[in-house]
């Protein structure tokens, strides 16, 4: 069955040089706030060199698939997600090293949760920082609220408010 995405956007966690941390939170992102998930998706140097929003290195392979778990926390402080292995949102089959060829296999879906994401983060087993800083790069499928996607779906080239 093929997944429509409503809007996409891109979040990136920096993981700062010699950083001894192993929780990074996300964001705050004006354009995700109040707006209702349904899918993410995470990828590694093997899929993305660089962030296209700060052009930081991607973290490994390993960090991002072995070492990491995600927690998303609802507007109510419930952690509906709590450290689920990344690898779980990795669904990509590509490596830049190895193929030219993309495909997308067993992709986890939400039902439209509404995220805090200043509240939620990224945990680590170990510390994931190198010598410079790194980015981890996850995408993020989303609706607006209802309504307001009803008012906007009302927008076309020739009716512009």
């Amino acid at each position: 069955m093929a997944k429509q995405i409503i809007r996409h956007e891109l979040v990136e966690i920096s993981i700062p040089a010699n950083s001894t941390l192993t929780r990074f939170q996300f964001p705050d992102i004006p354009n995700l706030r109040n707006s209702m998930i349904w899918g993410l998706q995470v990828y590694t140097i093997d899929e993305i060199n660089n962030s296209p929003i700060s052009q930081q290195a991607l973290l490994s392979h390993t960090n991002v698939l072995h070492r990491s778990f995600i927690t998303l926390v609802n507007y109510g402080g419930k952690e509906f997600l709590k450290q689920a292995p990344s690898i779980l949102f990795n669904t990509t089959s590509f490596n830049l090293q190895t193929s030219t060829n993309a495909y997308e296999t067993d992709i986890k879906s939400f039902v439209g949760q509404k995220v805090n994401y200043p509240k939620s983060f990224i945990e680590f087993t170990t510390s994931p920082s190198g010598i410079a800083n790194l980015s981890y790069l996850v995408s993020v499928y989303y609706s607006l609220p209802i309504e307001e996607e009803k008012k906007e779906s009302g927008y076309s080239f020739g009716k512009r408010r």
